[in-house]
């Protein structure tokens, strides 16, 4: 089994084993073994509810940059449409894009022309599908992750196109290339993320193909530099002057969660937000009871982009600020409608690879294999008392089941097979009476 990067680390220290996290996992991923949390890597899909599910604040999120900065003789930041929403009023796109340079960037790459090139390279897309509707988006790697482990059937539904972000990436290095005569192995691309799934796409595509980004920073890492700047006495924008700023709102609606509601009007289009909603869908989807639809933009956070775990503003806030900006810019500006229209024609935007299930443990490798693991769980699930009580430190009984028949539990787990089970479970969660 491939040994994979997730975002999120859990400090066993602080683990009380209250079974919050293993609950709410959406794939099954997290088991409590001897009173602390565990998950399974090639189950987990970074979607980090488990985050804000734990009590005792036990479970993580890491963020990740460049490893080596120094190497890099010109750093770019591409910054998320979200940033520009989570600041105070009177802190302008061009103050924030200011405080990217004190941190030490060498230029900000506003990608509202790649925005536009994937919308446009989107709507082809779909106008040419000859396979089974509906189609998936592909920008939220949650989402993305979600099929690949939970829903293996639905891969070739996946829009076989890159998000904007990786295409910002590549152009960034082709442009001060040839602008400033570096190698591109000289430049870095940073993607300022509001959420560490995207981190982790980064370092870990789904299709296992190379990312056009070298690193990534949340915004809770850059939050208080911009804000430091912006508020210096006499503050004036500067160094943005010579830097792209926002130009249009095409850019902005992309972290909205809807951001192809536009462009695909003409097609039966569905808009998801939230994990659950967007498990419910896929659900009805499975069983074929969702037929009229031909696209769906699913996002894992309630809000789209805006809710993601690397942001600092509330989620209400932002939609209001970036609703503000939306509401002071063009659609599509002129410069980037011609940058758009003379890219189009000559480039790529399809991904490199395509995306494949996940191989997950005890999935099996051939039929053969498949149905005598599913026949061992179910003779040992007839055993159990179905009740999904969760004392075991799996979420259901038919997990346990699987568990056991894998070899990573017994059934004595279940505390209906040992009173040593329950007198483990009273030592570890019950304080002696004073």
């Amino acid at each position: 089994m491939i040994d994979r990067t997730h975002g999120f680390r859990i400090e066993h220290g602080d683990c009380r084993g209250c079974l919050s996290c293993m609950r709410i996992c959406p794939t099954r991923a997290i088991r409590v073994r001897a009173g602390k949390a565990e998950y399974t890597p090639d189950r987990c899909i970074d979607c980090g509810i488990c985050l804000s599910a734990c009590p005792s604040n036990a479970i993580v999120a890491t963020t990740w940059s460049m490893t080596d900065p120094s190497r890099y003789k010109f750093k770019v930041a591409v910054p998320s449409p979200v940033l520009f929403g989570q600041f105070p009023a009177g802190i302008a796109p061009s103050h924030i894009v200011d405080g990217l340079l004190t941190l030490g960037f060498d230029a900000v790459w506003d990608y509202g022309v790649e925005t536009g090139l994937i919308c446009g390279a989107i709507k082809d897309y779909v106008k040419g599908w000859k396979g089974p509707f509906p189609l998936i988006s592909i920008d939220c790697p949650v989402v993305v992750r979600l099929v690949q482990v939970a829903y293996p059937r639905m891969v070739d539904q996946l829009v076989g196109v890159q998000p904007p972000r990786e295409i910002a990436g590549r152009e960034v290095k082709r442009r001060y290339s040839r602008e400033l005569g570096l190698s591109i192995d000289e430049i870095a691309a940073i993607y300022i993320t509001p959420c560490q799934a995207k981190t982790i796409s980064i370092l870990e595509p789904a299709e296992e193909a190379e990312s056009n980004l070298d690193g990534a920073m949340g915004i809770t890492e850059v939050y208080n530099t911009i804000v430091a700047r912006a508020n210096l006495p006499g503050a004036e924008p500067g160094f943005a002057a010579r830097t792209p700023s926002v130009r249009n709102s095409s850019f902005l609606r992309w972290s909205l969660g809807d951001g192809l509601s536009r462009i695909l009007s003409g097609h039966r289009y569905l808009h998801v937000t939230g994990l659950s909603n967007v498990t419910q869908v896929f659900d009805d989807i499975e069983k074929g009871r969702l037929r009229n639809v031909e696209f769906i933009e699913a996002h894992s956070c309630w809000s789209g982009c805006t809710g993601g775990n690397l942001t600092v503003a509330n989620v209400y806030v932002t939609l209001s600020k970036l609703t503000s900006l939306i509401n002071a810019l063009p659609e599509m500006d002129p410069e980037t409608r011609r940058e758009v229209e003379r890219r189009y024609p000559s480039e790529s935007f399809a991904l490199e690879r395509p995306i494949r299930p996940r191989p997950v443990r005890g999935s099996g490798t051939t039929l053969r294999e498949r149905v005598e693991m599913i026949h061992r769980a179910e003779a040992i699930l007839e055993r159990l008392p179905g009740l999904n009580c969760g004392l075991c430190g799996a979420p259901t009984c038919r997990e346990l089941a699987k568990d056991v028949g894998m070899g990573d539990a017994s059934q004595k787990d279940c505390v209906f097979y040992s009173k040593d089970r329950l007198k483990k479970l009273r030592e570890m969660h019950l304080r002696p009476a004073e």
